[in-house]
């Protein structure tokens, strides 16, 4: 499945890229990350609650670092594979911000699930919401 979203902020690119690159902060945006531990500048270990009182580990790879213009991350596990893709433009007083964001569930059950919940929005809503709510951090001057 691929989400693409789009969005402008007030502020600079490299606010943004400082902001999104130090991933503890989705854990106050995204009600199912349990804990983010970062490893070292390249990779992250999270701990998610899935459907069905499922818990998923895994490690994220930085695999493209630009400040202030792209950051590409990926991570597989035994469940599936995810890779994200930040991209930065600045106009002006603001930065559109681009996002793309796939993933790939290997398990049938998951899915059935995901396909379940993608009829109510999930995960598409859940994504603007928490883009809302970094919106409003970065643009509060909360970095």
């Amino acid at each position: 499945m691929l989400l693409q979203k789009n969005l402008t902020i007030k502020a600079s690119p490299q606010q943004i890229f400082d902001y999104w690159a130090d991933f503890r902060h989705f854990q106050q945006f995204i009600p199912i990350i349990e804990r983010i531990d970062i490893l070292d500048d390249r990779r992250s270990r999270w701990v998610i609650h899935a459907p069905l009182s499922h818990r998923v580990t895994f490690e994220s790879l930085i695999t493209t670092f630009e400040p202030g213009e792209n950051l590409v991350w990926e991570s597989r596990h035994a469940d599936g594979f995810a890779r994200g893709d930040l991209r930065l433009i600045e106009s002006g007083e603001n930065t559109r911000v681009e996002l793309d964001f796939e993933y790939t569930l290997y398990r049938g059950w998951m899915r059935n699930i995901a396909r379940l919940v993608s009829h109510f929005g999930f995960p598409s809503l859940a994504f603007d919401h928490g883009l809302a709510r970094i919106k409003e951090q970065i643009e509060r001057g909360n970095l």
